[in-house]
């Protein structure tokens, strides 16, 4: 999912409940906080030599594991905090958008949003991990090529 559809999606349902579950069906909860929206910019060069250039935007979650309160999350919430970081960095729209986020349970993973499952009171991001890839792979049809 890119970065503005993740903002269209808070947008489009305010006033509503928001919470996070990651692939194993934890629910983020507890003292929950985004701490930080980040733009990376990947230069890289896949096992083939080929050149990708490509942004991301990673928004990073963590729970206050010490604390024994209950962070109310709503979708105005993140979307406040998407506007303050906005009016510091620039967005890249189209960059994919990860969920980063470890605890003393989880290690540290950056997420892809998998679905985000709506209702009339709740929005719900079900986040998965993205496999890496071979590049050189995947031809310009989609079909297998030769790798490294």
């Amino acid at each position: 999912m890119n970065t503005q559809t993740f903002i269209n999606t808070l947008v489009s349902n305010t006033n509503k409940n928001l919470s996070f579950i990651l692939p194993d069906d934890t629910r983020l909860s507890g003292d929950l906080h985004i701490t930080e929206i980040q733009n990376h910019k990947v230069d890289s060069v896949d096992c083939g030599g080929n050149p990708h250039q490509y942004d991301e935007t990673v928004v990073q979650l963590w729970i206050n594991e010490a604390s024994k309160d209950v962070a109310e999350w709503r979708t105005e919430k993140a979307l406040k905090i998407f506007e303050i970081v906005g009016k510091k960095i620039e967005y890249k729209y189209d960059a994919e958008l990860y969920i980063e986020f470890g605890d003393s349970d989880h290690p540290t993973i950056r997420y892809s949003v998998g679905r985000i499952v709506k209702t009339s009171q709740d929005v719900t991001i079900m986040l998965k991990v993205k496999p890496t890839v071979c590049k050189p792979r995947i031809d310009t049809t989609g079909e297998l090529a030769a790798c490294c």
